[in-house]
């Protein structure tokens, strides 16, 4: 608290005893005597451990500057309770209570003095100011707490009286149902960075208002999280279906623009589902649950989603791996399987897919790309992850050529490698210090990886000697016009291709790509050939390669 703002504090309380009650001597005097009583109250407030008590003295030393009269102390405590708190630093709580508890024993130590001066008057007083102070401690209690449960922008009840409300209906007894829908503005962040605060605010509060109509004809309990969010508590639900109804009147509701200073503003929201049964589950669980079901629904792009435990599960199970990828990185619990790449007019093996596996202590199998790649990315693992597996890979393709084996070794790049300006000095690099051929080694990228890239990452590579095979060509609809404008020498058919060949056009359709990649001198592999009839019909439709299960699973190399 600075000197300015207790002198400030000083000058009102002097003010306010001076009309409540004559002030004897000079009033510079007064003056000196409160700021030094107010900078005794400060100190015990700061005081540790906090002694309330101090406030009895305080309160006598008032009547000992013949400050005596019954409006004094109410003032005085008036006054205190409103401005003390505000201008001191720390807990809000902490402060405010020991502000109220100081106070109450100034009142006491005041009304006691003036006892001991003349027990007539003081017993008239205590009795007038008790009533006063319970007056005034009721109200101070009753807009503290509102102010402590409500938000001051809409005015709603707040996410502590949400949780309050949670914990009351879980702990209630019977199997009652109910439901929680969190609904979040889409896009908010940039609506209020775009109207300023004010604008923001008002807007806030037009919403809470078309929302508060919605609560009320269900007889729902809105609260405000603050921001973007608000939350409708629903009782006595049937399922899911009860809430998802609600969220979509919640959505009606804003779809009308808002005038705001001249403009029409659409504003539109998402909303995370929360339904079950209350007794038993925890309050906090439900907050958490539905914020996990709003991220959902954002994330996949729906107006709504409903909380499912299996998907939450699979979420937590992500964050473990992605919490333990760095360590795993540095233990070297990566490694990488082969699957044979298999000639089709003679079944010969000229070439392995470099598959990444995890080998996590203690667990029977290694985990598959699926469940590691995308966190790699995520958390900015992947290069040296994929530094890690490309050079294991390119020292094996080493090991088989020294053993008289001279295979294509061909390694999977993620779409984030492939932004990698330095992706294509790590590739020389890695092929310089393990001795592989340029020309054994494949990297296969996807076509949605490049698609909204320069090709100049892509042409860096193939400038190197490096071979590049465009994967799971026949999912995506740009590919011929990806073979048009990259350096692509294999084309690898997708394995949804392939089980689609031998009905309908399907065969046709898989001839006719064979033929065009031939005819512009890039190669086929046909992926997850899974039956001998497949491996004929592929033969004949002019296929080159072929892998798949057919053949062989991923294995390490020693089983290859």
């Amino acid at each position: 608290m600075s000197d300015a703002a207790v002198a400030a504090l000083t000058r009102d309380w002097l003010r306010d005893i001076t009309r409540a009650g004559f002030v004897p001597g000079i009033r510079a005097r007064a003056r000196v005597a409160l700021h030094e009583l107010l900078e005794e109250l400060i100190a015990a407030v700061r005081a540790e451990p906090f002694d309330p008590s101090v406030g009895r003295r305080i309160g006598a030393e008032l009547v000992d500057l013949r400050m005596s009269a019954p409006p004094v102390i109410g003032c005085t405590v008036r006054l205190l309770a409103e401005r003390l708190p505000a201008v001191l630093d720390g807990d809000d709580d902490v402060i405010r209570d020991r502000v109220l508890g100081l106070l109450d024993q100034v009142a006491t130590g005041f009304v006691t003095a003036q006892r001991n001066a003349a027990l007539g008057a003081a017993e008239q007083m205590n009795r007038s100011e008790k009533i006063h102070w319970r007056r005034v401690q009721h109200d101070l209690q009753q807009r503290l707490q509102h102010a402590l449960l409500h938000d001051p922008r809409t005015g709603l009840p707040n996410e502590q009286y949400l949780r309050t409300h949670l914990a009351d209906r879980v702990t209630r007894a019977g199997r009652a149902r109910m439901g929680l829908c969190l609904l979040g503005i889409d896009r908010y962040a940039e609506l209020a960075d775009a109207l300023g605060h004010d604008q923001a605010g008002q807007l806030l509060a037009e919403i809470a208002g078309r929302l508060r109509q919605v609560a009320e004809r269900g007889g729902h309990l809105l609260t405000h999280l603050g921001d973007d969010r608000f939350a409708l508590a629903l009782a006595g639900t049937c399922g899911a279906d009860d809430v998802v109804k609600v969220a979509e009147e919640a959505r009606h509701a804003l779809f009308a623009p808002f005038p705001l200073d001249g403009h029409a503003l659409h504003v539109s929201v998402t909303s995370g589902i929360v339904e079950d049964r209350a007794a038993g589950t925890q309050a906090d669980h439900w907050l958490r649950d539905a914020r996990l079901a709003l991220g959902w629904a954002r994330h996949d792009r729906h107006d709504h989603a409903v909380f499912e435990t299996g998907r939450a599960e699979a979420d937590r199970s992500r964050h473990r791996l992605a919490a333990a990828l760095p360590a795993a990185l540095d233990r070297g619990e990566f490694l990488v399987h082969y699957q044979p790449i298999h000639r089709l007019r003679d079944l010969a093996v000229i070439g392995v897919e470099a598959l990444a596996r995890w080998q996590r202590p203690g667990e029977p199998a290694p985990l598959s790309p699926y469940h590691f790649i995308t966190l790699a990315e995520q958390t900015g693992l992947i290069r040296p992850l994929g530094r890690l597996l490309l050079e294991q890979a390119c020292r094996q393709g080493v090991a088989w050529r020294e053993a008289g084996r001279d295979l294509m070794i061909s390694v999977n790049l993620s779409p984030t490698q492939l932004g990698d300006p330095a992706l294509a000095a790590d590739v020389a690099d890695i092929l310089h210090r393990t001795g592989l051929p340029a020309d054994r080694l494949q990297l296969e990228i996807t076509e949605s990886a490049v698609l909204d890239r320069d090709g100049d990452i892509v042409q860096r590579l193939a400038d190197l000697g490096v071979g590049l095979a465009l994967d799971d060509f026949g999912t995506g609809w740009s590919s011929l016009a990806m073979l048009s404008r990259l350096p692509i020498t294999n084309v690898k058919l997708a394995a949804e291709f392939i089980a689609d060949a031998g009905a309908g056009h399907a065969t046709e359709m898989l001839r006719h790509v064979i033929a065009l990649c031939h005819a512009i001198g890039v190669t086929t592999t046909a992926e997850g050939v899974e039956t001998a009839s497949q491996v004929r019909l592929l033969h004949e439709l002019g296929s080159d390669n072929g892998q798949g299960y057919h053949f062989a699973p991923p294995a390490p190399a020693v089983h290859c």
